[in-house]
């Protein structure tokens, strides 16, 4: 009896598994930039001047905002996420495998700094806006099972 519930179980699990990986296939990359934006601007703070930070742990692609502009979110720390608007345009960023980030002195200004990528060529996009986001916030979300939050582990 107990080999039956395990079977039930392992193939319940499978189900899940193969339905969620379905319904991410089925979205587009812009679908699931749009999705994954709307996420973070949910728990996006007021606009600031300037962020610290001492390193860049992580970034991801969020795509366009409702303006055209290209949005990341870029991770300084654990669990010390921003999200940056930036200049149009950002040509192929969506691309990027690691980005930089211009400052002085560990202080980077929203208007006055930029991205820095390397996809065909050095390139570079003006920060325009910066947010904190709460991202214990958007975890706590994820842990109960209301969405997908992580950063993607294809290095955006």
């Amino acid at each position: 009896m107990k080999k039956t519930a395990m079977v039930a179980a392992t193939l319940s699990a499978m189900l899940s598994a193969t339905l969620a990986a379905n319904a991410w296939a089925g979205q587009s990359p812009t679908e699931r930039d749009a999705k994954d934006l709307a996420h973070f601007e949910r728990y996006a703070g007021a606009p600031q001047r300037d962020m610290h930070y001492f390193r860049l742990d992580n970034f991801q692609y969020l795509g366009r905002n409702a303006r055209g502009e290209d949005a990341i979110a870029v991770w300084t720390g654990v669990n010390q996420v921003y999200l940056l608007t930036l200049e149009k345009p950002c040509i192929n960023l969506d691309f990027a495998f690691a980005i930089g980030l211009t400052s002085t002195a560990g202080d980077v200004n929203a208007g006055m700094d930029y991205v820095k990528y390397d996809r065909n060529g050095p390139q570079q996009c003006r920060i325009m806006a910066m947010q904190k986001v709460d991202y214990k916030a958007m975890r706590a979300e994820k842990a109960q099972g209301v969405d997908d939050l992580r950063p993607k582990d294809d290095g955006h």
